[in-house]
């Protein structure tokens, strides 16, 4: 293209208010955020961080098909005739376009693994992910024939070149609003199981030093409660609980009455690995008192306390290797007296740590991408002082650290830390929820890309109660886990695991 053509080009584009991307014109501004939702704009973020150097080829297009509003199509159109698309706003596109600039080049390694996994859920009858789409086209191996599915009529479908370097996603109209079927597409393109889509994962050791297991699935109902003690053979008795999902695995983290952690898998089609004891290839601090995981990157990261009251660090990288156990007080300062430990992973490769100590101080860390750790910072001098927290759990929730405290008599307590970095207030949950915990012996949280943000406490009664936080800020009640999963006796620590994580 010679210089006088681009310049004529981008003076014709000005005049038009158009812009060309990936084959097809879309409005910019005004137009087309009128007609992208909110949640649509949201989807859009989270393909770009699933695989970063990825690019947002379009939503909203002013053409035929699932890129145009209904109002904006023919009626003859067959993105408007059936059912599916009826509903929903008439004003919004529902169609997507994930560019993978490496394609252009013809290295379709990354496209075709997304390509692939669509395919695989679409063709699968036992997986209900993608009920709520249309149809995808995309590039599952290396030759220049595009691959698709139409998810809704069950057959292979195709279309133009374009497509080996970006995949389209075309959504039913009635759920172009909805979280939940994003959701749905994201679990699939992660490479999850619809067992790992459906479930939060709930871990609780007992005061007979059993180890029991239950799943919440995504309509709220709860499996029945199974051993993970006689599953796995363990022999020791559980002090304290973690867990993570990573790549569609649950690890569980368990400190041992000898003093050890142990680290045992939940497979994606339900059956545990034995336990493993992680100081074996982490290397010995002492006697473990305390331990808390998340993912990062698609690796676990351990975070533990010992009763010399030390904070050690490692990772579990996804060739199943360990990192050393590293102090991570020698980079972020001494604490004394520590009491419990909280962690949470983010996409951007930041690991976020919380602890307790016995003067009832709340602290906090962030480990950054290139290993460094920030100084402890004093929650409480930001968030409010409600007394003496006893124990603590936290996640992420879209980029927002959440954090949820036992604070005993005082109640159970929520804040978040901002991107910003600031904090807002430490609040009793119990305000918001219509009910009470009573005295909490233990908390645990997990966070959803939902915006969704799910917390389970222990009381000294027996109950294991259970309420969910919702993206506009509202509470449920607190419901007794026991009243569907059955009664495991006293429940003493506790950990939770979501499925999909941002």
């Amino acid at each position: 293209m010679t210089n006088g053509t681009q310049v004529a080009r981008r003076v014709v584009t000005a005049l038009l208010g158009t812009v060309l991307v990936a084959g097809f014109q879309t409005v910019p501004g005004a137009t087309a955020a009128a007609n992208t939702s909110d949640v649509s704009s949201w989807l859009m973020r989270q393909l770009l961080a699933l695989q970063p150097g990825t690019e947002n080829g379009g939503i909203y297009a002013n053409k035929p098909g699932y890129h145009n509003t209904r109002a904006g199509n023919s009626s003859s159109d067959y993105s408007v005739r059936d059912a599916e698309d009826q509903g929903g706003p008439a004003n919004l596109a529902a169609a997507y376009d994930w560019t993978f600039p490496d394609a252009k080049n013809g290295r379709y390694g990354t496209i075709a693994r997304y390509s692939a996994r669509l395919l695989a859920s679409g063709q699968d009858p036992n997986d209900p992910r993608l009920d709520g789409w249309r149809e995808f086209f995309g590039q599952t191996d290396d030759d220049t024939t595009v691959e698709g599915w139409d998810f809704r009529y069950r057959r292979s479908a195709t279309s133009d070149s374009s497509h080996l370097w970006h995949i389209h996603l075309s959504e039913d109209r009635d759920k172009v609003t909805s979280y939940d079927n994003k959701v749905a597409l994201l679990s699939v393109l992660k490479g999850e199981t619809v067992n790992q889509w459906r479930g939060t994962q709930l871990l609780t050791s007992t005061s007979t030093g059993g180890l029991v297991h239950t799943m919440r699935l995504r309509n709220g109902q709860w499996t029945g409660f199974g051993d993970v003690e006689a599953a796995t053979g363990a022999v020791f008795t559980p002090v304290d609980t973690a867990s993570a999902m990573v790549a569609g695995e649950q690890h569980a983290l368990v400190v041992g009455n000898d003093g050890e952690l142990w680290h045992a898998i939940r497979r994606v089609d339900g059956p545990w690995t034995p336990f493993g004891n992680v100081e074996d290839f982490a290397g010995e601090v002492g006697t473990i008192t305390r331990v808390a995981a998340s993912e990062v990157g698609g690796s676990l990261h351990v975070v533990v306390v010992s009763d010399a009251n030390e904070i050690h660090h490692s990772v579990r990288t996804p060739d199943g290797a360990w990192t050393p156990l590293r102090s991570v007080e020698s980079f972020a300062g001494d604490l004394s007296d520590l009491t419990d430990v909280a962690a949470a992973g983010f996409l951007n490769g930041e690991l976020q740590v919380a602890v307790s100590t016995g003067p009832g101080r709340l602290m906090h860390t962030l480990r950054r991408t290139d290993g460094n750790w920030t100084p402890w910072g004093d929650v409480e001098a930001f968030a409010g002082n409600p007394g003496g927290v006893l124990s603590v759990s936290a996640t992420e929730v879209n980029g927002i650290f959440h954090l949820v405290a036992n604070y005993g008599f005082a109640g159970v307590r929520h804040a978040t830390r901002l991107p910003d970095g600031n904090w807002t207030p430490l609040l009793k949950i119990d305000d918001y929820t219509g009910g009470s915990t009573g005295l909490a012996l233990d908390v645990a949280a997990a966070g959803f890309t939902t915006g969704e943000l799910q917390v389970v406490a222990l009381s000294v009664s027996g109950a294991v109660w259970h309420a969910a936080r919702y993206p506009d800020g509202r509470w449920s009640a607190w419901g007794d886990v026991r009243g569907y999963a059955g009664n495991p006796g006293l429940a003493t620590r506790v950990s939770l695991a979501g499925g999909w994580r941002s």
